[in-house]
């Protein structure tokens, strides 16, 4: 068995109507993580184990552990990657997440040009087809791409990068490639993030939270056609 930090290469049988192959397969790595945030045990994730203080970061953001990135004083990973111990100075947030209030606007062509970064910026989804890749846009910012065994660990990697960065989550946008479940929208509202962009579908709950949160839902975007769910009036759909 060959190994490296994000997938694991394993001997197996490949069957394909009468022919028969033994062959190596490239297999996503699952890495068991704890974390604590001041020294007390909150919560564990399994996770591609890149990007680990991104995640954690975000999973505490949406968790209300914190409220901000300013807020950590210390992030720790033990020597094995599985403990991360966060020590923060404020108290676990419960304000309410307000409406989104913004001027984000895209152009049609840019959405089918988002969709077909956010595609492609994986290669360990090339490789074993084992992860999912999430994108965030702003203006003028490099696309910042997350991949992971968990759609939601990816959005939280992404929401982390930008809390640590300083990096304006009211005005970007979210990509992804999967289903657009109710969960996956609560930590894009969490965030006030405006516009999430997905090549699959929306279920009736993720509809129903981004029109309540002025949010704008966008399904089905495969090559250059698109279904806008809510608030459409974010994209410039005749450009």
């Amino acid at each position: 068995m060959e190994k490296n930090i994000l997938s694991e290469k394993h001997e197996m049988i490949r069957v394909n109507q009468h022919t028969i192959c033994n062959m190596q397969d490239e297999i996503v790595a699952e890495h068991p993580l704890k974390v604590y945030y001041n020294s007390n045990y909150v919560f564990s994730l399994s996770c591609s184990p890149a990007h680990i203080e991104e995640l954690v970061v975000g999973a505490l953001f949406h968790r209300s552990f914190i409220s901000s990135a300013s807020e950590i004083q210390t992030f720790t990973l033990s020597e094995d990657g599985h403990n991360a111990y966060v020590v923060c100075i404020a108290p676990i947030s419960t304000t309410d997440t307000a409406p989104t209030k913004d001027n984000v606007q895209l152009t049609a062509t840019l959405v089918y040009d988002l969709m077909a970064q956010n595609l492609s910026a994986s290669e360990l989804f090339q490789n074993t087809g084992g992860v999912h890749c999430v994108s965030l846009f702003l203006t003028n910012v490099p696309l910042i791409s997350m991949e992971d065994l968990a759609r939601h660990n990816a959005v939280d990697k992404v929401i982390g990068y930008a809390l640590l960065h300083g990096l304006p989550l009211a005005a970007s946008t979210l990509i992804v490639s999967g289903r657009l479940s109710a969960d996956m929208l609560e930590k894009a509202v969490k965030a006030q993030i405006p516009i999430v962009l997905s090549k699959s579908a929306p279920t009736s709950l993720a509809v129903s939270l981004a029109q309540r949160h002025h949010m704008t839902l966008v399904g089905f975007i495969r090559g250059t056609r698109m279904n806008l769910y809510t608030n459409p009036q974010r994209i410039d759909y005749t450009n």
